[in-house]
């Protein structure tokens, strides 16, 4: 029966396993340390890496792991034991896949988790004549079925799309339904990841639905991709790649720019040729700090602090607007604050009377430059 550890669903052997490593590193005191070579140590049939790029690395068993579930890992127990019984339950996964089937020989063959927690594998073959075949899936680790039971049913309706029947389908068995045992369904998963295909993707339409939900850039809108080249890409690896990389580049663009004050967005567009393009849109808002302090200066009267006091009231609002939408920091509402109270601080000591013609004309000249 699969067991719930976290958000996951793994085999009862890999919750025992990850809740033992548990108790050893509690035991250690283990701090953070270099968590992909102690994984490398723990799971000797993987291959770890930072990232998640599909169709990335050499032979069998590559993980990829986003970085941001790696600092979960290193500052939440909790999390480490999660992600340690799922990879328990990759590794023996992994060790179940054939690298040859029929005409097919796997070169290499992956995991991902992402940025969300999310798991896909994806496997490329080469057939006896050269073509090189990629494959992949993804599944969600939520629900009341284990993770290998959500990607058996997700190949299987890719099969079912593609026009096979269940007993062209590797492993199937129309009598038993699902395998019971944990070592059966590994074993019918690894065999048709196996199984790679030509064509990944049955039309456009899949296609996009893989890139919006594999790619930040896609999923919230900021690209457009040539529809030409996007049909193009279904049946060409070399320019499929190519687009896949783009995307990734473009992503990692999107989340160095995203921490930045002023950034408001961005657009990525990619031609009939595949050659993108990237734009991004900056925009701020701040105090001019030096002009204020003039202005609160050159006040001489109540009636002159109160014409300072509403310009800096809306010199407030608008940073206080900004920061609502990352045109300013936290600095610049603060800055507009300590004006209005400086300014508030000397109007109590002025006095209330009409300003004579030379304080009207120094404070009209501070007001305007």
């Amino acid at each position: 029966m699969p067991v719930r550890i976290g958000n996951s669903y793994v085999s009862e052997a890999a919750a025992r396993f990850a809740q033992k490593a548990k108790s050893e590193d509690a035991g250690k005191g283990r701090k953070k340390t270099d968590t992909l070579g102690e994984f490398s140590e723990k799971f000797p049939g993987l291959n770890f890496s930072v990232g998640t790029k599909p169709f990335q690395g050499s032979g069998m068993g590559n993980v990829s792991i986003a970085p941001n579930i790696l600092r979960e890992m290193e500052n939440d127990p909790a999390k480490r034991e999660e992600y340690e019984a799922l990879l328990y339950d990759v590794q023996q996964t992994t060790s179940e896949i054939q690298t040859k089937r029929g005409d097919m020989t796997i070169k290499a063959q992956g995991w991902i988790i992402d940025k969300d927690g999310g798991l896909s594998s994806w496997s490329i073959g080469v057939s006896e004549g050269g073509d090189r075949k990629p494959e992949a899936a993804g599944v969600r680790r939520t629900g009341k079925k284990a993770w290998w039971q959500s990607l058996l049913d997700e190949i299987r309706k890719k099969h079912a799309r593609q026009g096979k029947t269940e007993k062209e389908t590797p492993g199937a068995d129309k009598e038993k339904g699902l395998m019971e045992t944990l070592q059966a369904q590994q074993k019918e998963a690894a065999a048709l990841l196996s199984g790679a295909k030509k064509n990944p993707f049955a039309n456009t339409n899949e296609f996009s639905k893989y890139l919006q939900a594999n790619f930040t850039v896609a999923k919230e809108g900021f690209t457009s991709i040539s529809g030409k080249y996007l049909r193009e890409c279904l049946n060409d690896e070399e320019k499929r790649q190519k687009l896949l990389d783009n995307l990734q580049a473009a992503d990692e663009m999107l989340a160095s720019r995203q921490g930045e004050v002023g950034f408001q967005g961005m657009r990525v567009r990619i031609d009939e040729d595949g050659e993108m393009t990237v734009e991004s849109s900056k925009s701020t808002v701040t105090i001019n700090e030096n002009k204020s302090l003039r202005q609160i200066a050159a006040a001489a009267t109540k009636g002159d602090m109160q014409a300072v006091l509403a310009r800096l009231q809306q010199d407030l609002q608008a940073v206080e607007d900004g920061l609502k939408q990352n045109m300013c920091d936290g600095a610049e509402v603060e800055k507009a604050k300590k004006l209005i109270e400086q300014a508030k601080q000397r109007m109590a000591k002025l006095p209330d009377r009409a300003p004579t013609p030379e304080e009207q004309s120094l404070m009209a000249v501070n007001m305007l430059i």
